[in-house]
Formats: structure tokens, C-alpha cells, sequence
């Protein structure tokens, strides 16, 4: 019966929808305000217009409408199908919603102290100094190269000048010279000398084999060549990371930088929660009757610790000494 009155309410949405941008008369009857009811429970003329994103007109505002009101019932009926088969008791499910609901209230309000005191500045020397003290935290689980790849054709005749160049990038890390080289002959170059990539992704530019083990290549610092068909490929392995090894810094900076910052987002979070703690316990917000629980808590102050131990053991201690009899036929 749902489903039915789901497929009339959809092909009128479009007048529904012409309505709420025209403006509606919300003094009317709600009946005459209602768009869809299911279970009891109704969605409002009012309701899908505030949710109506501003300057959406004519058919887009139409198709939101359509995709609304079609959220808006299987919303329902899924709420009503949770109630039956995810619990025997409403009880139950008004205790998640309440838990949802406080958990949602307490990530806004470490949201709001942390957009008040966060610091998104993270200097080079943190991010050396992160780097340092946590390297085991970046070993490679691959091999990383810096290098460059050239491809000419097997009738290009100008080597000995493109050998020295390949040389001179090799020696000074700078592929300048080789780049005219190549734009000057219209050559293919690939530079990776910038940016530290995996050893499969420089291998991927040459005419290597899917089957074969090319690591001793990696034992190479100058030039080098494969070929093909009909090219020649020159290519340089500048700088090697090996697997196993702590990853250079380029490689894990942007790494470095979410965990600062999750740090310092931790940080604030904890220090205005220890804050809370304190102030509602020295203002009597807070009673903890077990003494040894008390002494777990990082919020109460040494004094108010010490203070509730000796009131214990002076209870123990009367507890245990034994009254001395005044009676004078005690015997002796």
C-alpha cells in the first residue's frame, strides 16, 4: 500500500515542487500541506522548501524533489523495519539513537576546541625532527628510485653528444642540458629525477619483461640502455631506496603531516577534557566514593587523595583496636 502511494506521489512533485518556489500558504489545513505520510508520520511542504538548495530552479529543482521525497520514504520504512527486526524492544533502540546522539554532541564540541586551538603550522624542523625520532614507523615495503629515462630511435645518428649529456645528469642531478638535448632532436625524455617513485613504475617506461629480475640494475649509478624493436632506451638510476629501508623524507612528509596534526588535534581534545574534570571536581560536580579508583584519577588533586586515605584507615584502625574494659570485676 507504501509502495502505491510512493508512485502517484512522485509524478506530482513537479507541481508540489512549482508550489514551494512560488510560495505556499502555510496557514493551510495540514492536510493540504502534507506531500507523503508513511506510518503516521508526515513530510511537510515546508520541510522539502527549507531543504531546497538555493538558485535550483525548473527541472534540477524538480529532480531534487523527486530524489527527497524518495529518501524521505525509504528512510521511514527503514526506521520502521529496524524497530522490528533489529530489536525486541523500542527500548533498545531509543538507547542506541540517545547514544548516537551524545556521541554526535561530543564530536562537535571537540570539533569546537579544536578549531579554536589548533595550530596548522608545522615547521620543517617537526617534521625532521618526527622523521627522526620515528623511522621505524616508514621502512619501504618496496624498492623507491630517483632517476630518468630517454628513448630515441635506433637511427638517431647525434649519440656521443647525448651520451656525455646522460653522464652530466647522472654526475650533477640536474637534467637541464639533457632536456634541450632532447628538445632540440624532438627525443623522448621521462624525468623522475624530482620525485622519489617505485622501482615498477620506472621499470614500466622500459621495454623490460614481466618474467625477469631486473634488482641488479639498482647496483648501477650511470648510464645504462635497453632496447627494442625500434628504440633505444638511455636511462640513469640516480638514487635508490631499498626495501626495508627507512623511506627518504620526501617520500613520508605529507605522512608526517597528518599525524602532527592528529597529535595536536589529540592534544587539545585531552587537555580541555583533563580541564573539565578538574574544574567539576573542584566544584563538587564530582563524588567518587572508592578510594582506589580515586587514586587512578589524574584530575584529583594529591591532596583531596591523600585526605579521603587517611579518613580510611583512621575507620579501619577504630574498627580494629578493641575497647578497654572499666569494669571492676574484670578478671585479672
Amino acid at each position: 500500500m507504501i509502495m502505491r502511494k510512493l508512485l502517484y506521489i512522485l509524478p506530482v512533485v513537479a507541481t508540489l515542487m512549482t508550489s514551494c518556489i512560488e510560495g505556499v500558504d502555510f496557514s493551510r489545513h495540514d492536510e493540504e500541506n502534507t506531500i507523503a505520510t508513511v506510518d503516521g508520520v508526515s513530510l511537510m511542504r515546508d520541510e522539502l522548501q527549507r531543504a531546497l538548495p538555493q538558485g535550483l530552479v525548473g527541472d534540477d529543482s524538480v529532480t531534487f524533489a523527486r530524489m527527497y521525497v524518495d529518501n524521505w520514504v525509504l528512510k521511514q520504512l527503514k526506521m520502521k523495519r529496524a524497530e522490528q527486526v533489529l530489536s525486541s524492544s523500542s527500548e533498545d533502540i531509543e538507547r542506541l539513537v540517545e547514544g548516537y546522539r551524545q556521541s554526535l554532541i561530543m564530536r562537535s564540541l571537540d570539533q569546537y576546541y579544536i578549531d579554536n586551538a589548533i595550530d596548522f603550522e608545522i615547521t620543517d624542523q617537526q617534521i625532521i625532527s618526527y622523521y627522526r625520532s620515528r623511522s621505524a614507523l616508514f621502512k619501504l615495503d618496496h624498492h623507491k628510485v630517483r632517476g630518468f629515462v630517454v628513448k630515441v630511435p635506433r637511427s638517431f645518428r647525434n649519440t656521443s653528444n647525448l651520451q656525455s649529456a646522460l653522464k652530466r645528469a647522472a654526475d650533477s642531478g640536474s637534467v637541464e642540458e639533457l632536456q634541450a638535448l632532447v628538445e632540440k632532436h624532438s627525443l623522448s625524455l621521462v624525468d623522475m629525477s624530482g620525485a622519489w617513485v617505485s622501482y615498477s613504475d620506472f621499470l614500466s617506461n622500459l621495454p623490460t619483461e614481466r618474467s625477469r629480475d631486473y634488482s641488479a640494475l639498482l647496483q648501477k649509478s650511470g648510464p645504462q640502455q635497453m632496447s627494442s624493436d625500434d628504440a633505444i632506451f638511455h636511462f640513469v638510476i640516480m638514487d635508490v631506496a631499498r626495501k626495508g629501508d627507512t623511506a627518504p623524507i620526501e617520500c613520508v612528509e605529507d605522512d608526517i603531516r597528518r599525524r602532527l596534526y592528529a597529535e595536536r588535534r589529540a592534544e587539545i581534545v585531552t587537555a580541555y577534557e583533563e580541564e573539565l574534570r578538574r574544574e567539576a571536581f573542584t566544584a563538587g560536580r564530582i563524588e567518587i566514593a572508592d578510594t582506589t579508583a580515586m587514586r587512578t584519577m589524574s584530575y584529583v588533586p594529591d591532596a583531596e587523595v591523600e585526605s579521603e586515605v587517611e579518613i580510611l584507615e583512621e575507620e579501619i584502625l577504630e574498627e580494629d583496636i578493641p575497647v578497654e574494659s572499666t569494669d571492676s570485676t574484670a578478671i585479672n
